[in-house]
C-alpha cells in the first residue's frame, strides 16, 4: 500500500503543488471580497476549510493530471490551434531558429556566446521539426535527438532505452519532468483562476478591487510559460544522456551488436525502429546482419554454494546500476 501512495504522490505532487497556490490565492484573497459567494465555500479558517481546502486541491491535481498530454498539445501547438495560426507560427520560428543560427556563426567564445547556444539548442535540428510555439519546440528538439544524431527513435523505444538505462538517469528525467509539470499547471490554473477572479468581480456588480486582482494571476500566467520553456533544459539534458548512454545497453539487450562504425549504427536504428513500428518483413530480415551469431553452450557443471553467492552479487550489482525501470 505505501508504495501505490508513493508512487501517486510521485505523478501528482507537482500538479498539487500548484493547485493549492492557486487555489489558495483565490480562496484567502479574492473570495472573501465575493460576499455573494460566501455560502459556497468556508470563510474561516478551521479545519472544515483545510478538509475542503485539500479535497479541492486533491480533485483539481488528479484532473490535471489525467489531462496532462491534452495540456501539453495545447502549449506545444498541437491542439486547439487553428491551421493558418500553426503555420504562420511555424514560419515565425523557422526566421527566429535561422537567425540564431547565424548569430552562433558570428561568434566566438564568451558567456554571451553560451547563451546564444542555449536559444539555439531549444529548437530540434531539423527545420521540418519546428513547431508553432517556443514551448513545443523545446520539447521537440530532445524528443528528435535520438533520430538526428544515430538515427535511433527515442519516442517509439522509449521504454526499452529506459529500462536498460542507469538509475541516476532516470531519476533525472523524473525529476526535470515534475518540474516542467509544476509550470504546465500554473499556466493553466493561474489563466483558469484569473478569468474566474474576472466573472467573480461582474458577479459582484462589476468591483474594481476584485477585479485588480486578476492582474497577478495573469502575470503568474506569463511568467510560469516563460520559466516552463527554460526548465525543459534539464529534461533535455537527461534525455540527451539516456540515448547517449542507453542506445548501447539497448543493443545488447535486444541482441544486436553495435557496429564499428557510426553510418553503420545509424543503418541499424533506422532498421531497428522502422521494425518496430511497421513490423515489414524486409526490415526484420535486414536486421540479421546486425544480430548476435549463437555461441555454442558449454555443459553444464553442478553449482556449488561459492557459485551462488557470486550469481546473488552479480545479480545485485546490475540492479544497482540499471535501477528499475521507472522513467517519466
Amino acid at each position: 500500500m505505501s508504495e501505490i501512495l508513493k508512487t501517486l504522490w510521485g505523478r501528482l505532487y507537482a500538479w498539487a503543488f500548484s493547485s493549492a497556490l492557486v487555489l489558495g490565492y483565490y480562496w484567502l484573497v479574492v473570495y472573501p471580497k465575493a460576499h455573494a459567494l460566501h455560502g459556497w465555500l468556508p470563510t474561516s479558517l478551521d479545519s472544515e476549510a483545510a478538509v475542503t481546502f485539500v479535497s479541492i486541491t486533491g480533485a483539481i491535481a488528479i484532473f490535471l493530471s489525467s489531462l496532462s498530454t491534452q495540456l501539453y498539445r495545447i502549449l506545444e501547438g498541437y491542439l486547439l490551434w487553428p491551421r493558418w495560426l500553426k503555420e504562420r507560427r511555424v514560419k515565425r520560428h523557422l526566421d527566429i531558429k535561422r537567425a540564431r543560427a547565424r548569430g552562433i556563426q558570428g561568434a566566438q567564445s564568451g558567456w554571451l556566446f553560451g547563451l546564444q547556444l542555449e536559444d539555439y539548442a531549444r529548437y530540434p535540428l531539423r527545420d521540418d521539426q519546428v513547431v508553432p510555439t517556443k514551448f513545443g519546440n523545446a520539447i521537440r528538439s530532445f524528443e528528435t535527438y535520438g533520430k538526428t544524431r544515430f538515427n535511433l527513435d527515442s519516442q517509439t523505444l522509449w521504454h526499452e532505452l529506459c529500462s536498460v538505462s542507469p538509475k541516476y538517469i532516470q531519476t533525472e528525467i523524473s525529476s526535470a519532468q515534475s518540474s516542467v509539470d509544476f509550470f504546465v499547471a500554473l499556466f493553466f490554473l493561474s489563466g483558469g483562476f484569473g478569468f474566474a477572479t474576472i466573472i467573480t468581480a461582474f458577479y459582484e456588480k462589476f468591483d474594481l478591487s476584485i477585479l485588480a486582482l486578476s492582474t497577478p494571476l495573469f502575470l503568474l500566467m506569463a511568467l510560469s510559460h516563460w520559466i516552463a520553456v527554460r526548465t525543459i533544459d534539464a529534461w533535455a539534458f537527461a534525455v540527451q544522456a539516456l540515448v547517449n548512454i542507453g542506445r548501447i545497453k539497448l543493443a545488447d539487450s535486444l541482441g544486436l551488436i553495435l557496429p564499428e562504425t557510426l553510418e553503420e549504427e545509424k543503418a541499424m536504428w533506422g532498421l531497428v525502429t522502422a521494425y518496430v513500428f511497421f513490423a515489414r518483413p524486409e526490415e526484420g530480415a535486414k536486421l540479421d546482419q546486425f544480430r548476435k551469431k549463437k555461441e555454442r553452450i558449454a555443459p553444464r557443471r553442478q553449482q556449488t554454494p561459492h557459485d551462488e553467492d557470486d550469481i546473488t552479487a552479480s545479480a545485485s550489482e546490475e540492479e544497482q546500476e540499471s535501477g528499475d525501470g521507472d522513467c517519466a
